[in-house]
């Protein structure tokens, strides 16, 4: 099939971070399918509102990117020259040159908005997958009419997570399928080693706000003091000063090693400094470093906040109550005296068989097989 992937998070020179699980899940969909993707982003350092669009395209096997930009124009104007211009580069540069199966649209808006937009004119079933809480989206009420529209109009919905799909529900009265997000396990090796007598524990994430819970984190490291123990921590942001500080104000700033921005090509190596991965977040709606630490072999521990509910198994980590330092404190203990009970090989073999590659393809080629054949 040929599939139109809409997304206005991907990766690119500026920021490698951002949107990467959109990436990995067209990199997974390029093993059967002729993937084109349009990711499309407003410039706001270059003010000209009455110009057009400029592209730039990149072919990488089944998979051509098209980086599409827009000038920033006039408040409210710029939402509309935004989504008109980026229409346009769709219509004339894809639409009119192939022929397009499924449109597939990452987010509810921008992207998912768009999508069930051109789906309506062109007749080409449209999906979306949601990453997001819906809420979330609510700036204005243009912004809420705009995500449920795409929502109650386009062909299908997908979350992530039962959490997420929870969340949808309560805006949309309509069936959404659940296809989790997906990882390149060849990335990742099994971090096998001798454990010394220090507990070497890791978190890795943006630290642009408090959402990933370091500071929860550097609480518990607080009530463990007694315990030797190592924090490796992963991410760069504006909060990254204020975390440090408090690891310093806490006693226990000799206890972390902060890295800072952690590079893609070295996350596998991040993940090999360590015995146990913690996830301390608020909320999430998934949680792929989850995935990608176990598809490493380590055993997790992360909060109820969620999407990890629905990934960690007693077999895999252990899940502790968000916004409880105490408790997982307590998790840390028990994972250090009971790291032995916890098998490498088959944490990632079960993130392999359910996040890998393999089980995405086939989820998401028979719901798009069903939606085009009316079935879904």
């Amino acid at each position: 099939m040929n599939i139109l992937v809409l997304t206005h998070s991907y990766p690119d020179s500026n920021n490698k971070w951002r949107g990467v699980f959109v990436q990995e899940q067209v990199n997974a969909l390029s093993i059967k399918h002729d993937v084109f993707v349009v990711y499309f982003k407003v410039d706001y350092s270059h003010f000209a509102p009455f110009s057009g669009y400029s592209f730039l395209t990149k072919h990488s096997g089944r998979v051509t990117e098209y980086e599409v930009t827009v000038n920033k124009s006039f408040p409210v104007i710029n939402q509309i020259k935004y989504l008109s211009n980026t229409y346009r580069f769709i219509r004339d540069e894809i639409l009119k040159q192939k022929k397009i199966d499924i449109i597939h649209s990452h987010f509810s808006y921008p992207g998912g908005f768009l999508g069930t937009i051109i789906q309506k004119r062109k007749k080409i079933a449209g999906i979306i997958t949601e990453h997001t809480w819906i809420k979330k989206y609510f700036r204005s009420r243009i912004h809420r009419l705009c995500v449920l529209y795409a929502l109650k109009n386009s062909t299908g919905v997908i979350s992530v997570s039962n959490a997420l799909k929870n969340d949808i529900s309560l805006y949309c009265n309509r069936h959404v399928s659940v296809i989790p997000n997906v990882i390149d396990i060849d990335k990742f090796h099994s971090a096998k080693k001798q454990r010394g007598k220090t507990l070497n524990i890791g978190l890795l994430g943006g630290m642009g706000n408090y959402r990933k819970g370091l500071d929860i984190l550097i609480n518990s490291v607080s009530l463990l003091r007694e315990m030797d123990l190592l924090v490796h921590i992963g991410g760069d942001g504006i909060y990254l000063d204020k975390f440090k500080t408090l690891s310093k104000e806490l006693g226990v700033y000799e206890k972390c090693k902060f890295y800072g921005e952690i590079l893609t090509e070295d996350i596998p190596g991040f993940y090999s400094h360590l015995d146990v991965f913690v996830l301390a977040s608020r909320d999430e709606t998934f949680g792929v470093v989850v995935v990608e630490a176990m598809a490493c072999g380590l055993p997790v521990i992360a909060t109820d906040c969620g999407g990890p509910k629905e990934i960690i198994t007693k077999e895999t980590g252990l899940l502790v109550e968000k916004e409880n330092p105490e408790d997982l404190a307590r998790a840390i203990l028990f994972m250090s005296e009971n790291l032995h009970s916890y098998d490498s090989d088959s944490i990632r073999k079960y993130a392999e068989e359910k996040f890998g590659q393999k089980s995405y393809v086939e989820s998401i080629t028979r719901l798009y097989q069903d939606i085009l054949t009316g079935k879904s």
